[in-house]
């Protein structure tokens, strides 16, 4: 089922990249570390999958920074692929928009990345198929990079996790009551899980040594190595 963003975030497609930063503490970094990241394994003339890719800001990260490399984005957020096809067409025949889901075989490639997109499949064993297909269609050696939000299940962590979270968005001005209202909008579609959950759904699809590769309270990057 399509996704939509200006339904989710009450926000306009193109007013994405903007308000973003207000709502993820090191959103800039998330981008920045997927993009070193990708120097560990990214050959030249790689190719990359991005999947939720929205309105391209990782994806044009990565082919300035990688510039023999080609990408195709991956979303079915039509106003989203709009803004990215908009801001990527300096790169011609280098990057690709899809309107496919996360759910359907994925062709063979040196690297897939994600940000802030699968935090909306709510159930692991989808997760877990969805990894499954990343882990089959990557080279070797091959990388997944997944930017997005976890959420510790013990208590204590948890808040503190919260607390990162819900103070730095009151340093972008937020008040508390806005704050909760964001979260609980949040919550009727987003679900955070544990890094020790999705490291298990990692193995389970292949992944033998699943990694942390960057975490900002809540927010990490995490995924594996294809060897």
């Amino acid at each position: 089922m399509p996704h939509s963003v200006e339904e989710h975030l009450r926000l306009q497609a193109v007013e994405y990249d903007r308000i973003i930063r207000t709502f993820i503490p090191g959103y800039d970094e998330i981008l920045r570390e997927i993009v070193k990241w990708l120097g560990s394994t990214l050959r030249s003339g790689g190719f990359v999958i991005d999947l939720g890719g929205g309105t391209g800001s990782l994806a044009e990260a990565i082919v300035k920074g990688f510039p023999g490399a080609k990408l195709e984005i991956r979303d079915t957020d039509g106003k989203m692929l709009d803004v990215a096809r908009q801001r990527l067409s300096e790169f011609g025949s280098r990057v690709q928009l899809s309107a496919t889901s996360f759910y359907e075989p994925l062709p063979q490639c040196d690297a897939v990345v994600a940000t802030l997109a699968l935090h909306h499949v709510d159930d692991m064993a989808k997760k877990t198929r969805i990894y499954r297909n990343i882990f089959q269609a990557l080279g070797s050696p091959g990388i997944f990079l997944n930017g997005d939000c976890t959420m510790s299940q013990q208590k204590t962590v948890q808040e503190s996790e919260l607390r990162v979270w819900s103070d730095f968005m009151k340093s972008q001005g937020m008040s508390d009551e806005e704050v909760k209202k964001h979260f609980a909008e949040w919550d009727e579609e987003d679900t955070y899980f544990s890094l020790s959950e999705e490291f298990s759904a990692l193995h389970a699809a292949g992944f033998q040594e699943p990694e942390c590769f960057w975490k900002n309270g809540p927010m990490a990057i995490y995924g594996g190595l294809k060897k």
